[in-house]
């Protein structure tokens, strides 16, 4: 075969391959998605940064190590007064927006942000931005924790450094010119779980020691490890745009006991299957996403017996849908989005009709058409509509609330 022969053959290979990839991406793209044509240039982004991650596993790179590397770089902020810090040993950024425009009584509000990133990836200059826009439309002070990763930190250490960078700004909230009383935490898929995990901790366990929070917000967040067939679980193994389920399953995995080999058991609900009648069970009962399915009934006498390395996936701080009841009562004011085709969406519906039921004061705000990390593409240069009106109606209710 001569030189344009091969020419030839080489371009004919990656038309077929690029025609392949783009059928690929459209027939596995929620129909009900918002701004398609936008949604699968991210999708073809993500999976091919997928497919470049798994070359370089397979050539013997560290290719998580090589994705943590490449986070965007802090942007400016202008309007803020932005400064890192260690809180008890914990890294953090502190947004802090001009005192005489924002305080009410003379103090702030402030906001503790967890970002997502299935608590493998991400940091406090990935979300740089978005938490620096936030702190300018809600005039808060905003503080952006830098957690431990997993696989290296598994359970329950990225949630501890959560939790102490908390519990330090609840205590030292007057040097940074907030009112202890109107501070809340917040966070985004993962850091959602991270959020709603604190704030089931102080409310059970830290009550006469630190100031109550004000609120918890939780975007699109992650909520339980228990079952994997969750309607919008099942879809998001057909349909998706960044986040299938078995990439979820894989995190939770990894932020567990980074064992690989349970991803299939996992997947198929085979780790829970002897818990099935159990008062765990009920709290993802279906009944939480369709009334018109009745309510189970546990059955008190079933043996609560996992393997040792698995049995934190019953552990509130870990999957925050597995507290008790009487847990939940007593929460602070909560607000909770859910995307209408994320795999994620039926944990934060099942979360918020349980507080609601438990007492708590519950906004649930649903975006139909909106994606997982949708939030995150709410500002130009790409940016989608439902992204930016996430981004506003949290802001808004942070003003509003804190």
């Amino acid at each position: 075969m001569g030189f344009v022969g091969t020419v030839t053959w080489l371009t004919a290979a990656c038309a077929l391959g690029a025609a392949v990839f783009a059928a690929y991406l459209y027939s596995s793209l929620p129909p009900d998605v918002t701004e398609p044509r936008k949604a699968i240039i991210i999708k073809g982004l993500v999976r091919t940064r997928h497919f470049i991650e798994w070359m370089l596993e397979a050539m013997g790179f560290n290719a998580l190590a090589i994705t943590r590397s490449l986070s965007p770089s802090r942007v400016s902020h202008p309007n803020l007064e932005v400064k890192d810090a260690s809180f008890d040993g914990v890294w953090v950024r502190v947004y802090k927006p001009p005192a005489q425009k924002t305080a009410k009584g003379g103090k702030m509000a402030g906001l503790l942000w967890f970002h997502g990133g299935g608590w493998i990836i991400g940091s406090i200059d990935s979300c740089d931005a978005q938490v620096g826009r936030i702190a300018n439309q809600t005039g808060a002070v905003m503080v952006s924790v830098e957690y431990r990763l997993a696989p290296e930190h598994n359970f329950p250490i990225p949630f501890e450094d959560c939790l102490t960078a908390t519990q330090h700004f609840l205590q030292h909230a007057s040097e940074y010119g907030v009112d202890p009383t109107r501070i809340g935490v917040a966070g985004d898929s993962a850091g959602g779980n991270l959020a709603a995990a604190v704030a089931l901790r102080l409310n059970k366990d830290d009550k006469k020691k630190f100031p109550p929070l004000k609120l918890q917000a939780l975007v699109y967040p992650s909520l339980q490890a228990f079952d994997f067939q969750t309607p919008s679980y099942v879809r998001g193994r057909s349909f998706f745009v960044v986040l299938p389920s078995d990439a979820i399953i894989e995190h939770w995995i990894m932020y567990l006991n980074d064992n690989m080999s349970l991803v299939d058991t996992f997947s198929n609900n085979g780790h829970t299957a002897a818990l099935k009648n159990s008062r765990f069970a009920s709290y993802v009962d279906r009944h939480f996403l369709d009334e018109s399915v009745p309510r189970s009934t546990p059955d008190e006498d079933v043996s609560i017996d996992l393997p040792e390395d698995i049995k934190d996936i019953l552990n509130p701080y870990f999957s925050p849908l597995m507290a008790e009841d009487a847990d939940l009562s007593g929460l602070p004011n909560t607000y909770v989005t859910v995307c209408g085709t994320d795999v994620l969406r039926d944990d934060g519906i099942m979360y918020a009709k349980r507080l609601e039921m438990a007492g708590v004061q519950v906004q649930l705000v649903r975006y139909p058409s909106g994606f997982h990390a949708i939030m995150s593409l709410a500002s130009k240069p790409f940016y989608f509509e439902v992204g930016k009106q996430m981004e506003q109606d949290f802001a808004t209710f942070i003003r509003d609330h804190l």
